[in-house]
């Protein structure tokens, strides 16, 4: 089944380029966690496909494999289109489904690309759930998965949307706006996004600014983001932008009548390679942290402690409570380690140079682009092995600390 939807997708695997070109930048990514995470028994059913049937090289693929599996285990889904398209001209399709009951006063809720390419990952967590779903699920429960809630950013190889709006960010500020880090317009200057890749450009000011302030400071101004630069880095958007409307939505069709709900939010690019970090954004204290951290048996990351990982002062899944009437919400993100930052410091403002005042689809934006992806989706059977593997180990553990809830 899945291996004829991988047949049948028209995209093609990037090939490996090497770095000279690009001017490096010093300051974009700090160290990563280093944390050794216990693991739990779970069951696999004996007829399932090789895990490097759950994943896609292409957002057409990953829908076409997700669409198969549900509908093998005889799950409707329901199809969002993006107004806009791949760099091929396929559709990018939002897809919703739900395993288990409609009226299930427990429901977890498995969210994938909320940071575009990201969502590679998460995605293939998501087909294999699918897959799965006869050996999962608990009384009174059900799971809706949201398959590539930004698939723009998948097809185009970037974490923020088709309006540079980090959709994460959206969640959490349209319509709370963050006051941006006094440092940040400084720092957008120092980069100088739109002559990035000019060969006589200076600098002297970035190094200045990293010797002056150190690394971390600089890389907590730029991830604390803004609302005042559409064609800057970290940006948050004004007001909801497309993807924040679209899970508005399905949260308000898809939970309503629910008495508890858990989120598990996909995302990579920070920790151990392979290793799947739970980080929970409520408060440390609160009950809901609480809770997360009791699931988790105190493996749990806080964030704050890492320039990479800021804090923020809400969880960006609080809104449901406030659009479903009688729920209690207990969010978590599961973040998968990719590739060590030393390699990767350049490729984020590069990036978003091609991509907000160059071309991307130029020689030079595409070799930035495959960089980028395999930075978020290293695509290598033993990693997308450890993906599964924990993404199938903290959703049996949720839903388990559901059971209890």
């Amino acid at each position: 089944m899945l291996e004829d939807a991988r047949a049948a997708s028209k995209g093609q695997r990037s090939t490996s380029v090497s770095p000279g070109f690009l001017v490096p930048c010093v300051w974009l990514h700090s160290t990563h966690a280093n944390r050794s995470l216990p693991h739990v028994g779970v069951s696999i059913l004996a007829d399932s496909p090789p895990v490097r049937e759950y994943f896609s090289t292409n957002a057409s693929e990953a829908t076409t494999k997700f669409g198969a599996a549900c509908t093998a285990a005889k799950v409707p889904v329901e199809s969002i289109l993006h107004p806009l398209t791949a760099p091929d001209g396929s559709p990018l399709v939002v897809s919703i489904a739900r395993l288990g009951a409609l009226d299930a006063s427990r429901r977890l809720l498995v969210l994938s690309a909320v940071h575009g390419v990201e969502g590679f990952a998460g995605a293939g967590v998501q087909t294999g759930l699918a897959d799965q779903t006869r050996a999962l699920l608990p009384p009174d429960t059900s799971i809706i998965l949201v398959h590539l809630l930004n698939p723009w950013g998948v097809a185009w190889n970037r974490r923020e949307d088709h309006e540079n709006v980090d959709v994460f960010r959206n969640l959490l500020y349209h319509d709370h706006p963050s006051t941006p880090d006094p440092l940040f317009d400084e720092i957008d200057a120092a980069l100088d996004l739109p002559h990035w890749t000019d060969p006589a450009r200076n600098d002297d000011t970035r190094q200045a600014l990293a010797a002056r302030y150190g690394v971390d400071r600089l890389i907590a101004a730029v991830r604390r983001g803004q609302h005042h630069k559409p064609r800057g880095l970290s940006y948050h958007g004004q007001g909801r932008c497309w993807s924040t409307k679209v899970l508005h939505d399905v949260v308000d069709r898809y939970l309503a009548g629910a008495r508890r709900v858990a989120v598990i939010d996909t995302h990579t690019g920070f920790g151990p390679h392979g290793h799947g970090l739970v980080m929970s954004y409520d408060p440390p204290g609160s009950v809901q942290h609480q809770r997360v951290s009791r699931w988790m048996r105190g493996d749990l990351y806080t964030p704050g402690s890492d320039a990479d990982i800021p804090a923020h002062p809400r969880t960006p899944y609080g809104f449901i409570e406030n659009r479903i009437p009688g729920a209690e919400v207990t969010a978590t993100i599961l973040e998968y380690g990719t590739e060590p930052p030393e390699i990767t410091r350049d490729l984020f403002p590069a990036n978003a140079h091609y991509h907000l005042y160059g071309n991307p689809r130029s020689p030079e934006g595409l070799e930035v682009g495959v960089r980028y992806r395999r930075f978020l989706y290293p695509e290598t059977d033993p990693w997308k092995a450890a993906v599964w593997t924990r993404g199938l180990e903290v959703v049996t553990i949720v839903l388990r600390g559901m059971s209890d809830w």
